[in-house]
């Protein structure tokens, strides 16, 4: 299938958007920012029924900001003894979930840590 853009590529390379930043930007995410790390997560790891061997499956659940408390997938190779490791931090559109397990396990595989966030909405 084509792509059509709207603007010329060497447009698109600089553009900005349609809408000003708004003038609280920096005032609006300093206070989101000062909000979330006074929080007290309450972090949670249940394990899941799915499991492999070689794996860990976790179900992670964390306190968000105004007092959701937001679930994730957490899956990671079973060797402690090679902490920390690199991440795979997963986020899907509002219309989806975290998804199925086994689609993760490919990053787990090559060493990766993977958090499938189920984004609230």
């Amino acid at each position: 299938m084509p792509l059509t853009f709207d603007l010329p590529l060497d447009v698109l390379k600089t553009y900005q958007g349609k809408n000003p930043r708004p003038t609280d930007f920096d005032q609006y995410w300093e206070q989101a920012l000062q909000e979330m790390r006074s929080m007290d997560a309450q972090v949670e790891l249940v394990p899941a029924e799915f499991q492999v061997p070689g794996v860990v499956c976790s179900h992670l659940y964390f306190t968000g900001v105004g007092g959701a408390r937001v679930h994730a997938k957490y899956l990671r190779p079973a060797d402690p003894a090679a902490m920390p490791r690199p991440a795979v931090l997963m986020f899907h559109g509002y219309a989806c979930d975290s998804g199925d397990w086994s689609t993760k396990l490919g990053y787990v595989a090559r060493g990766f840590m993977v958090a499938a966030l189920d984004c609230r909405g």
